[in-house]
C-alpha cells in the first residue's frame, strides 16, 4: 500500500494474511525503549484476493481463511500507524485491499454515559458479544479492551479495539508512538515540548507550541489537543499507566485508553457486522476507523522550534560568522522501499533517518489547515559540517537507541494531512452544468464531498505497477474522480466523471437505484474499481458489481454546460417514467 515499508516479522510464504486483532503489550529485551505489540493474524486460503469485496475480506468462514495456522507476531510499537486490523500483509508488504465494509455513523454522541470499556471476550445474557462463529480474535486477543458505543438502542452498537483507537487518534506517527508507550507526557513532558514556548491565546481559539524538533508540524495538532483536552490528555497517558499497573500487578498489559473528546461526530469506519441476542439487530464490529469530525479544542496552531533551517527575515538576521556552530544530527532522507522495518536489532544512531509519509485525512476539523510558523528575529546558529561515515543498511527499526555498530538504519512513520488537490481544467463543463441544474424547478445537484473511496480511481494492480489506473505511472499519479449526486421527484441520480489522457475516449457514467435512493460510498467504490478493470468502459462492468442499479453514460465533450445539463434532464426524466 501506498507509502507503507515492509514489516520483516509478517510471514514471507506467497500467502495473503489478515490482521485480526491486537494482543497484550511485552516488553522487549532487546530494544528496552520499545516495547512489542502482539498481532494476530490469519492466511487466507484462496491464492488470490484481489477481486474479494471488503465484507468478504472480514469474513470468518473457514473456507476463505485458515484459522488452524492463525498465529501471533510481535512488532515494535512504533510500527503500530502502518497496522490496522482488516489490513492484508503477503511477502511482509501490506497490500491495497482492506478487510470491512466503509460505514457512517453520523451525530454519534461520545460521553461516559454512552461508551464503557469491555474486554474483547465479554458476554451478554450468557452469550459472546463477539461471537467466535463471526469473529475469531485470538488466544492472545481473549483479554484485550475495547470500547463499546451505545447505538441504535444497544449498549454494545458499535465496538472499536482499543489499539485502534490509539492507532487512529494517539499514535499517529512513530514519534508519537514513542511519547504514549514510554509515558513522556506525564514523567518526561520536557522532551516533548518545550513549556516556554507553548501557551493559549483563547481569544484568536489558538494554541502554540514548542515542539521539540524530531516531532513532524503534523503531530503538533495532536500533541496541541492532547494538553488541551481533559480526554484526550487521559486518553494518551491512559496507555503508559496501564502498562505500569500491570507491570505491578504481573499481569498481561493490554491498551487502556479513551476518546480524545467528549460530544457529537461523524465517524467513518471499516466494520463487520456481528449478530446479536436479537435475531432482529446486529451491531458494528469496527475493524479500521478512517476519519472523524469532531472538534479540536482550537482553530490554528503555532508552531516553534528549538532549532531548525528557518532564517530570520533579511537584512535582520546575524552574519555567519557571529553565530555558534549547531549540532548537527543523522541525515534525514525520504524512506526506500524494500527496507523492512524489524523488531529485534536497535538503529544505528549514525544512520540516515528514513521518513515514511502516510497520507490521511482522519480529521476533518484541520482538513485543509496547516500550522503557522514564526519568523525568527535572529538565528543563533549556524549549520556545522558533521563527517560521519556512511551506514549502509537493508532493514530499519522505528526504535529509539544510541547503538554505533548496528547495520540497522532508522525508520519513522508520519501521517501528513491530505490538502485538496485542484481539480483538472477538463473537469470544469462537468461541474458548470451541475450547478446550472439548480436553476431548474424540481432539481437540486451538488458535487459529492470525495474521501478515501472515492478521491481517485482504484488500483488493480500493486502499487508502483503500471496499469490503467494511474494518469501517469511513470510518476505514480493518480486519475481524479468527480461525482455528482442530483435529486428530481424525491429519486437521486449520480453522474461520475474521471480523469483522462489525451488519448482517451471514455464516457461519463450515469447511475440510478431502481428505488430512487442515494447511492452509498461503498457502492461507487466497488463500482470505480469495476471501471478501472474495465479501462474506463462502463458498458463492460460485470454486472456483480451493479445488482440493483441501471447504469448509462454520456459523451465526455459538450459544447457547453448548458447543453450537457439539458441532456442530463432529458436522462433523468426518461429514468423517472422508466
Amino acid at each position: 500500500m501506498k507509502g507503507i515499508p515492509g514489516i520483516k516479522e509478517f510471514p514471507s510464504d506467497n500467502r495473503y494474511w489478515r490482521v485480526d486483532w491486537f494482543g497484550a503489550i511485552q516488553p522487549n529485551p532487546k530494544l528496552p525503549r520499545e516495547p512489542v505489540l502482539q498481532v494476530v493474524i490469519t492466511p487466507f486460503k484462496t491464492l488470490d484476493i484481489t477481486n474479494l469485496p471488503p465484507n468478504k475480506l472480514a469474513s470468518a468462514s473457514s473456507g476463505l481463511v485458515d484459522y488452524t495456522d492463525q498465529r501471533t507476531i510481535n512488532i515494535g510499537t512504533g510500527q503500530l500507524p502502518a497496522v490496522c486490523v482488516g489490513s492484508i500483509w503477503r511477502n511482509s508488504e501490506c497490500q491495497e485491499q482492506l478487510g470491512g465494509q466503509l460505514t457512517e455513523f453520523k451525530g454519534l454522541e461520545i460521553s461516559k454515559h454512552t461508551t464503557q470499556v469491555l474486554n474483547a471476550s465479554a458476554k451478554e445474557h450468557n452469550q459472546y458479544i463477539i461471537p467466535y462463529t463471526h469473529y475469531k480474535f485470538g488466544k492472545a486477543g481473549y483479554l484485550s479492551k475495547m470500547v463499546a458505543i451505545k447505538y441504535g438502542g444497544d449498549p454494545y452498537g458499535i465496538l472499536i479495539p482499543m489499539a485502534e483507537l490509539v492507532r487512529f487518534y494517539y499514535a499517529v506517527s512513530t514519534d508519537l508512538a514513542d511519547v504514549i508507550f514510554s509515558g513522556d507526557l506525564k514523567h518526561n513532558l520536557h522532551s516533548v515540548l518545550n513549556m516556554e514556548h507553548t501557551w493559549s491565546e483563547p481569544e484568536e481559539q489558538r494554541e502554540v507550541i514548542g515542539l521539540r524538533q524530531r516531532f513532524s508540524d503534523q503531530d503538533g495538532w495532536i500533541l496541541a489537543r492532547t494538553i488541551n483536552s481533559p480526554e484526550a490528555w487521559s486518553g494518551a497517558t491512559a496507555v503508559h499507566d496501564a502498562m505500569l499497573k500491570n507491570s505491578l500487578n504481573g499481569v498481561a498489559a493490554h491498551i487502556e485508553s479513551n476518546f480524545p473528546f467528549a460530544g457529537s461526530t461523524n465517524l467513518s469506519a471499516r466494520c463487520k457486522m456481528l449478530p446479536t441476542v436479537d435475531p432482529n439487530k446486529w451491531r458494528y464490529l469496527v475493524l479500521s476507523l478512517v476519519r472523524c469530525s469532531a472538534s479540536f479544542p482550537f482553530r490554528h496552531l503555532t508552531v516553534y522550534r528549538d532549532n531548525d533551517n528557518n532564517r530570520a527575515k533579511d537584512g535582520e538576521d546575524k552574519p555567519d560568522n557571529e553565530k555558534k556552530p549547531g549540532w548537527g544530527g543523522p541525515r534525514v532522507v525520504p524512506g526506500q522501499q524494500g527496507k523492512p522495518f524489524q523488531s529485534q536489532q536497535a538503529p544505528n544512531k549514525n544512520a540516515a533517518t528514513e521518513i515514511f509519509n502516510l497520507p490521511t485525512d482522519r480529521f476533518g476539523d484541520i482538513a485543509g489547515k496547516e500550522p503557522d510558523k514564526p519568523t525568527k528575529e535572529q538565528c543563533e546558529y549556524k549549520s556545522a559540517t558533521i563527517v560521519r561515515p556512511p551506514v549502509n543498511s537493508n532493514q530499519l527499526s522505528s526504535a529509539q537507541g544510541d547503538n554505533t555498530d548496528s547495520t540497522v538504519g532508522t525508520g519513522r512513520l508520519n501521517s501528513t494531512y491530505e490538502r485538496a488537490k485542484a481539480l483538472p481544467a477538463s473537469f470544469d463543463t462537468f461541474i458548470k452544468a451541475i450547478e446550472h441544474l439548480n436553476t431548474y424547478e424540481g432539481f437540486s445537484a451538488k458535487i459529492r464531498e470525495p474521501d478515501e473511496l472515492t478521491r481517485y480511481i482504484p488500483l488493480t494492480k500493486a502499487e508502483g505497477c503500471w496499469q490503467w489506473s494511474y494518469l501517469e505511472s511513470k510518476f505514480l499519479t493518480r486519475r481524479q474522480v468527480l461525482i455528482a449526486d442530483i435529486k428530481c421527484d424525491d429519486q437521486y441520480f449520480t453522474l461520475v466523471e474521471f480523469e483522462q489522457r489525451t488519448s482517451d475516449s471514455c464516457r461519463i457514467g450515469a447511475l440510478y437505484v431502481d428505488d430512487g435512493s442515494k447511492i452509498l460510498t461503498p457502492t461507487l467504490h466497488g463500482i470505480l474499481a469495476g471501471v478501472a478493470e474495465e479501462r474506463g468502459v462502463w458498458s463492460n462492468i460485470k454486472p456483480y458489481r451493479l445488482k440493483n442499479i441501471f447504469l448509462d453514460s454520456y459523451k465526455h465533450v459538450w459544447p457547453t454546460p448548458h447543453n450537457f445539463s439539458e441532456s442530463i434532464i432529458s436522462k433523468v426524466f426518461s429514468l423517472i417514467k422508466y
